[in-house]
């Protein structure tokens, strides 16, 4: 799709004053010069078309500023010379100036219209820049005093400014691209995690496993192989469906619902524990050091 500026079209038109012309010249204004010469003369550089003669009508439409009676036809004029350098918004409030004179007469409000709203469609970037050139083309289109040639060239720009305006309105209403941050790493990436300690003085569960899928070790034990010397003593084997060595203490079930003891049942599995763990302990200090001499000091 070409760019908005190639297919917009500007109707230029400059506002003569009534009277002949004048003799042309870049220079300054003499101070008592009229204003309408001014402007004659202002006009006749625009139309040269080369940058400095738009630049000495630039000065002319300003001092002219200073001295009409008809500030409205000045500013209208002088909005060409900024479009033609491409500063749009500056000859939008020409326009303006050019709308808001009560004496503004309907066919100078009527190609300011269009004129405004085709510095809109140049400039462009926003829904509201768009919808403020519909408004501009519309009025131009009902206005009375728009002849032909000029209500066709508004219905031309204003179809632009509906398509553009609909663009801007489909870019708003697209969703932000997504966070990377949301994004959550797949769940066969995670390392899983180590199961707690267990307190001391209660075996695991039989069956239980470590997440690596071995057993999970005894509580107060190491958990790395202990290398046995020769002609030691193993470490006694625990019975783990029973509290301890007392066969008539039945283990406490593993359930989901917590189970009552009595006074007596409770001291009585807390003391078989304190048992086992002296056991254990001295089961792992014999293989480690070998059994136990008598008569020899530890000093």
């Amino acid at each position: 799709m070409r760019r908005a500026s190639q297919w917009v079209r500007f109707a230029l038109f400059l506002f003569p004053v009534a009277g002949g012309f004048v003799v042309l010249s870049g220079a300054a204004p003499p101070p008592g010069e009229a204003p309408d010469d001014l402007v004659r003369r202002a006009n006749e550089l625009f139309r040269a078309g080369d940058p400095e003669a738009v630049e000495a009508a630039d000065k002319l439409y300003a001092a002219a500023e200073e001295r009409t009676a008809d500030p409205g036809l000045v500013a209208f004029n002088r909005a060409a010379v900024f479009f033609e350098r491409g500063q749009y918004p500056q000859a939008e409030r020409q326009y303006d100036r050019v709308l808001g004179d009560a004496a503004c007469p309907a066919a100078r409000a009527a190609r300011a219209w269009y004129n405004r709203g085709t510095c809109l469609l140049r400039r462009g970037g926003s829904m509201s820049v768009y919808r403020s050139a519909v408004a501009c083309f519309e009025n131009t289109i009902e206005s009375p005093a728009a002849d032909d040639p000029l209500r066709a060239d508004a219905r031309h720009n204003l179809e632009l400014a509906k398509l553009l305006w609909n663009e801007e309105r489909k870019k708003a209403a697209k969703p932000e691209d997504e966070s990377p941050n949301k994004k959550v790493p797949p769940e066969e990436d995670r390392q899983p995690r180590p199961e707690p300690d267990r307190p001391g003085g209660f075996e695991p569960n039989p069956g239980d496993e470590t997440p690596n899928g071995g057993t999970a070790p005894k509580a107060g034990t190491q958990q790395q192989p202990v290398p046995q010397p020769s002609g030691g003593n193993k470490p006694t084997p625990i019975d783990q469906q029973t509290a301890g060595a007392n066969a008539n203490l039945p283990a406490p079930k593993d359930e989901d619902e917590v189970q009552k003891l009595s006074p007596e049942d409770a001291r009585a599995y807390m003391k078989e524990a304190a048992k086992r763990r002296k056991r254990e302990l001295h089961s792992m200090l014999e293989t480690l050091y070998g059994p136990e001499r008598s008569g020899v000091r530890d000093w």
